[in-house]
């Protein structure tokens, strides 16, 4: 009975020990997230990116060196993106629009999905012969 219990007890022993790579896998890959964000000035055309290890972080700082850039009060965090790209762009008549993409098969492709989105983004806010001026990746 003891040595049916001890087997037990190891068995059991052995499946959580080898569970536990695993596991620090997991845990590793979430605390490597990088977020990413966009902020643009729409009265003067500045636009500044960063990428920092939270959303608020990357905000905070793309905001606060977009408005010491543009030295104007209109700046904004149109998009952030964790672990992925993101986009701005603008049209020839000032609308801009925003967008973010990622493709786990092929992360460069990203760049082209977020470049498309914020194109799009931009034509349905009324841009005119919108284009992508700035994209920036936030990957770990």
């Amino acid at each position: 009975m003891l040595a049916n219990t001890l087997q037990k007890t190891l068995l059991a022993t052995a499946t959580v020990l080898a569970t536990l790579p695993g596991l620090t896998q997991v845990a590793q890959a979430q605390s490597r997230d990088v977020f990413g964000a966009i902020a643009y000035s729409q009265s003067t055309g500045v636009y500044t990116s960063v990428t920092a290890s939270s959303r608020q972080e990357a905000e905070r700082r793309a905001l606060a060196h977009c408005q010491r850039k543009s030295r104007a009060g209109d700046c904004s965090v149109p998009v952030w993106f964790k672990n992925a790209w993101g986009a701005l762009a603008v049209g020839s008549n000032g609308a801009y629009g925003s967008g973010w993409g990622y493709d786990t098969n092929n992360p460069r492709r990203g760049r082209t999905i977020a470049g498309q989105y914020a194109v799009q983004t931009c034509r349905q806010y009324g841009g005119v012969n919108c284009r992508v001026v700035h994209t920036r990746e936030a990957r770990y």
